[in-house]
């Protein structure tokens, strides 16, 4: 962020003062940005002055946060423990405490400039950068956007979002996701996932990025899918656009990769509990061929079960099975009469019994 060199360096400060308050009160600060702040702080006695007397001020404005989330003190004092041999320590500073009303009208002015700019800029930031959120092998994440939708990952996964004045778009570019989607007529919710588009106003929906395709589970509302190449309707122009595909609550739709598409999209009445199992942290299977279990378990566990034999992938698994206790699935695999199990550090290979 650049801003600009005003005539008088303290206004320069004060504005500079002003941009850190700002990014802190954002609350997504990372540990580098902490460091240059603290460097910042420990540059000169006006600055921790200046940020200071912008708390202050900040704190008598009707809309202020009386429970801040920076804790002034604690920066402070990381500041003043840290050794730095080009930095001029605090403890040979003498800072005046800041006492209330005292900006002048030139620093009011220079503040309320530089909190306009950053806040401006934060915003502009927020609606047309695209931010990506990730998970690991295990891990689930809630995303929470700024228009009041939320989004829970599944294990390895990961989303791209972007959110403009006209649509909030998002790319599903791995793993699964269910999106609670807040309602704004003026801005449709769009997810994309390898050559599926889904579009919804204010819903609920689940989708899942597998290797043979994109499976969309509607929870509540409606949504429209279609492939990425088709122009993706007004969910109310059922009339006028027939080629997508229109979901209510309940239903589910596979809709193939081009390189595993057979036939066309499959939609269905759907098991919802089944379908969203994973928020729990439970992996449901009902007569589910076994290389979509391995793909499952994979998703939640370091050692990866791997099917050696093809005659086993269409094997048609059911039950009930814990996504964080492994062996939850593995011992039922292991009393199975048909299949082997080799277990090493690193892997589960499945075979069939007796076979080289």
């Amino acid at each position: 962020m650049t801003i600009r060199s005003s005539k008088n360096p303290k206004d320069d400060i004060v504005v500079e003062a002003s941009a850190w308050f700002i990014e802190f009160r954002a609350g997504d600060v990372t540990v580098s940005d902490r460091a240059r702040f603290d460097e910042w702080l420990r540059r000169s006695p006006e600055h921790i002055q200046a940020y200071l007397e912008v708390a202050a001020g900040w704190s008598e404005l009707p809309t202020s946060d009386p429970e801040g989330r920076l804790d002034i003190s604690a920066l402070i004092k990381r500041a003043r423990e840290s050794h730095d041999e080009n930095v001029v320590p605090l403890s040979s500073w003498s800072v005046p405490r800041p006492e209330r009303r005292r900006f002048t009208a030139r620093t009011w002015a220079a503040s309320f400039a530089g909190l306009a700019l950053v806040t401006g800029l934060t915003a502009w930031v927020a609606l047309y950068r695209p931010n990506t959120y990730s998970t690991g092998i295990g891990e689930q994440r809630t995303v929470r956007l700024i228009d009041g939708s939320t989004i829970e990952l599944n294990a390895l996964s990961t989303i791209r979002v972007r959110l403009s004045e006209k649509e909030r778009d998002i790319d599903l570019t791995e793993g699964q996701a269910l999106f609670h989607v807040a309602k704004d007529q003026a801005r449709p919710f769009i997810v994309r996932s390898d050559g599926t588009t889904v579009r919804a106003v204010g819903t609920q929906f689940d989708v899942y990025r597998k290797e043979g395709g994109t499976v969309v589970t509607v929870l509540e509302g409606r949504v429209a899918v279609a492939e990425s190449n088709v122009p993706v309707p007004d969910i109310n122009q059922r009339a006028l656009m027939p080629a997508p595909i229109f979901l209510v609550a309940g239903e589910q739709v596979t809709v193939p990769t081009k390189e595993s598409a057979k036939e066309g999209p499959k939609t269905k009445r759907a098991d919802v509990a089944v379908a969203t199992a994973w928020v729990q942290k439970r992996l449901i299977f009902e007569e589910t061929p076994l290389a979509e279990v391995a793909e499952e378990f994979n998703r939640y566990n370091t050692r990866r079960l791997v099917i050696s034999d093809p005659e086993l992938r269409s094997m048609g698994i059911s039950g009930v099975y814990s996504s964080t206790d492994p062996d939850s699935l593995l011992g039922f695999l292991r009393v199975q009469p048909n299949i082997q199990l080799t277990e090493t550090d690193k892997e589960v290979r499945v075979a069939l019994r007796g076979k080289k």
